[in-house]
């Protein structure tokens, strides 16, 4: 076992013995892989998996007070004025250059209660701007777990878990109901792209839930997903993440490196290596809403920290994302050149992906037309065992953006030699499965009690 162990263990993935690499995430070691990176990727295609990698690593909080609302009105450019109790909603943050700093999942409990995800440490800073009165920003952390459920089998699983009916839980809502005698809040949603479920409780109750999970689900060919496999996910369905895809701008907002020092929380993009072709220039690595394919989520009927900036680039032509899928025989030439003697060693491609950039999203290539002129920037890519291609999501001129287009990929760290990968403009998302939200749930049959 690797020295990483020393650190603490995810408390809510109960341990296993076969585990043998582990990653560190948030001075918290995860496992890499449970059964092997292949299978575990394609369970959510062919039968179902469960992921507690973000329990306790995401930062969880719930936001309580009469200016709760008011809090996430002017700081995201979601409007939550017209959000019902018993949703949820993909909430994005941005700096007031319009760069996203934070994005996750919002969820009202009340009216005057949201429970946030994946926002630490900058809605924190808001909350503790002194501008809202709010209760309180409680942090959840370790206090709760989440688990991710995706893939066909998904439903029945937590059906069978819960020995509950879930069929008319409508896609981004939630329920409570009760699974190895704990009580859990149930939501329909999740990052596999196909039919996907959440499984929110308590941190005591973890263990016992997770295992009730697997139990039931062994009989569907469950896997348990590990951090290699758990990355693949977001570039096959099409769903960036900061922190894998693009860098978190947290130089960008004014008093928050001050904030940062204040509660011991140090991080600087600004000091991270800049890897791939892009560029020197960390700031040419972040994105912002609607070059990911995101404006549709950008209200601007409610004024909004960023909201100046997103209407300058929303009123002019933005680059857009698509999948770029790879040429196979120049990927391949990446792992000859070990072999050709005296010649130049290309930058290696590690199966299914490099995590030596994962984690902080600073690892991007530059992406050229045909007569070599800079046309966009291509982000972390991923091997994807079910396609049995290498692919990556990229931000485009919007000219480029045709299916079947032929571009070039620069790849290579700044002292490395550079390869010229070929690849073309492919379908987006990739992932080519029956959407979460189009799913036909009566297509699966209902539980019954016995």
């Amino acid at each position: 076992m690797k020295e990483i162990t020393a650190l603490p263990l995810n408390p809510t993935v109960p341990f296993s013995p076969f585990v043998t690499d582990y990653k560190n995430f948030g001075g918290v070691a995860v496992a890499t892989t449970f059964n092997g990176w292949e299978p575990e990727t394609n369970a959510w295609k062919n039968s179902c998996y469960i992921s507690g990698n973000l329990s306790g690593l995401m930062a969880m909080h719930t936001v309580k007070g009469k200016d709760a609302e008011k809090l996430m009105n002017e700081n995201f450019v979601n409007n939550f004025s017209t959000m019902k109790v018993g949703t949820g909603r993909h909430g994005i943050m941005v700096t007031k250059n319009g760069n996203i700093i934070e994005h996750g999942m919002v969820i009202r409990l009340a009216e005057d209660e949201f429970g946030t995800y994946a926002f630490h440490p900058f809605i924190n800073f808001i909350a503790n701007s002194g501008k809202y009165d709010v209760e309180r920003i409680e942090e959840r952390g370790f206090i709760d777990f989440i688990y991710q459920i995706a893939g066909p089998k998904s439903l029945e699983i937590l059906e069978n878990a819960a020995e509950e009916d879930l069929h008319d839980l409508k896609f981004m809502r939630f329920m409570t109901a009760t699974i190895a005698g704990h009580p859990v809040r149930i939501i329909r949603m999740g990052m596999g792209g196909t039919i996907s479920y959440e499984v929110h409780g308590v941190l005591d109750d973890s263990h016992d839930v997770y295992n009730k999970i697997v139990e039931v689900g062994t009989a569907y060919g469950i896997e348990k997903l590990g951090w290699l496999s758990y990355q693949c996910n977001h570039t096959e369905n099409g769903f960036p993440q900061i922190g894998q895809h693009f860098p978190y701008p947290f130089d960008e907002e004014p008093g928050f490196g001050v904030y940062q020092k204040e509660i011991g929380f140090l991080f600087d993009p600004l000091l991270l290596p800049t890897l791939g072709s892009l560029s020197d220039d960390m700031h040419d690595y972040y994105r912002n809403p609607f070059e990911l394919g995101w404006g549709h989520m950008v209200k601007f009927d409610h004024d909004f920290n960023g909201k100046e900036a997103l209407e300058k680039i929303a009123a002019e032509p933005h680059r857009q994302v698509v999948t770029l899928v790879w040429n196979s025989e120049d990927i391949i030439d990446l792992y000859a050149s070990n072999f050709r003697k005296g010649e130049k060693k290309y930058k290696q491609f590690p199966l299914p992906f490099d995590q030596n950039g994962n984690g902080f999203g600073n690892a991007q290539d530059r992406v050229l037309d045909q007569n070599g002129k800079m046309i966009g920037a291509s982000m972390q890519p991923i091997y994807t065992a079910h396609y049995q291609e290498v692919i990556s999501l990229c931000v485009i001129e919007p000219e480029y953006a045709k299916i079947g287009t032929e571009i070039t990929v620069v790849w290579g760290n700044k002292n490395d030699p550079k390869k010229n990968i070929r690849a073309v403009v492919g379908r987006y998302p990739y992932l080519d499965l029956t959407s979460n939200q189009d799913y036909d749930l009566n297509s699966i049959p209902r539980f019954q009690k016995k």
